[in-house]
């Protein structure tokens, strides 16, 4: 039976992981849960699937959680309690903590577990040569559950398998919406609202990248996942417009012919496969060809996504630039969510940090921390003036 731990268990990944992992007891021990402050749904976990370790960021959520189960499990809390959760010993660990708060737990982790399935784009973005080192050095998978680099995982494999197939590539295509506003016209764009850019049309995600994925910023980011995973050159890597979100990547080969992966938008199946692979999840619940489908591709206008050039701008440094742009978007995403600014005002900010942005190179988990830092304090200084 393998262990499981899951991080960031109340969020839409850890809850997709706990429904497949609810019939698979025979198989999978949910060795231990951790989210930030959500409680209650955490409570509801705890309760149904026992696990022996517990951890919440929020220290004060912690105590209200001791007191529904007591004993129970053992509760981590706070940063100091998510060190000792991180070290625990398991043979899969879902990383679903958004943001570049799962960096640290997962670079902990990573010395204390077989496979990491990862959820988290931000770690790669920020610290992707930290990440892959420590994993080849302590012999841990990192397996993407990221829906188009899982697809990619799907069609190449990895290591040495993803090596030796990658050598006849053209170019690879990441597939891309184009968000809840796909269609909006640039002068609409200042009035729209929060609710307007979360009602994404086929996925049902956390706020942040749905908003991500409305600026593309997302697919910059997947672009520079892709070249950590795969290896491949910037110019190798490319984004087409897909609206209906059931082909999530696709491999063009130097002979001309073109593999895809395609399934239904739901998180459940890059989930599955991350947490039983080799093997494969068997589901009668999923196909795309249940009913009539029709798949339409066109080339991203970069025009109509200007942040997608800019993080692949920032990505193509190699250096502090994606953490500075990392930590920027998180901040005026919060204020745009707040309603303190309009949404075309996160452009704004966001080219002009990257614009006087010093440059400097990341070598250490201390320098990511440093640079995520600066961004906030002149994110919010920008945002004071504005």
């Amino acid at each position: 039976m393998k262990k499981v731990l899951i991080f960031g268990s109340t969020g839409s990944i850890g809850e997709n992981a706990l429904r497949l992992l609810r019939k698979q007891s025979k198989t999978f021990e949910v060795l231990g849960l951790c989210a930030n402050r959500n409680v209650s749904a955490l409570y509801r976990q705890v309760k149904e699937f026992r696990p022996k370790y517990v951890c919440v960021g929020d220290e004060k959520k912690a105590g209200e959680l001791y007191k529904r189960i007591g004993k129970k499990a053992v509760i981590f809390s706070g940063p100091a309690g998510l060190r000792e959760f991180s070290s625990i010993k398991s043979d899969i660990s879902l990383m679903a903590i958004s943001g570049i708060c799962c960096l640290e737990p997962l670079l902990i982790n990573i010395k204390h577990t077989s496979r990491i399935a990862l959820a988290n784009k931000e770690s790669v973005v920020t610290a992707g040569n930290m990440v892959f080192k420590e994993a080849f050095k302590h012999n841990t998978e990192i397996l993407p559950v990221d829906s188009e680099i899982n697809a990619l995982f799907q069609i190449l494999g990895h290591g040495k398998a993803a090596n030796e197939s990658t050598a006849d590539i053209r170019s690879v295509y990441l597939t891309a919406s184009g968000g809840a506003l796909a269609g909006y016209r640039r002068n609409q764009l200042d009035k729209v609202s929060v609710g307007k850019v979360l009602a994404h049309p086929n996925w049902r995600m956390g706020k942040r990248i749905t908003i991500d994925s409305a600026t593309l910023i997302n697919k910059g980011f997947e672009v520079a996942e892709t070249r950590y995973f795969f290896n491949l050159e910037y110019e190798q890597i490319k984004v087409v417009i897909h609206k209906e979100s059931l082909v999530h990547a696709l491999v063009e080969y130097e002979d001309g012919s073109t593999q895809a992966c395609l399934y239904p938008p739901d998180m459940k199946i890059p989930i599955s496969f991350a947490l039983f692979y080799p093997e494969r999840f068997k589901s009668s619940e999923f196909s795309v060809f249940k009913k009539e489908i029709s798949c339409n591709f066109r080339p991203l206008k970069t025009n109509e996504y200007p942040l997608f050039d800019v993080v692949i701008e920032a990505a193509k440094k190699e250096d502090n630039a994606l953490v500075v742009l990392n930590a920027c978007d998180e901040v005026v995403i919060d204020n745009f969510l707040e309603k303190k600014i309009k949404f075309l005002d996160m452009e704004k900010i966001i080219k002009s940090i990257m614009r006087n942005c010093p440059r400097s190179r990341v070598k250490t988990f201390k320098d990511v921390l440093y640079w995520d830092n600066w961004s906030r304090l002149k994110t919010k200084e920008r945002l004071d003036r504005l």
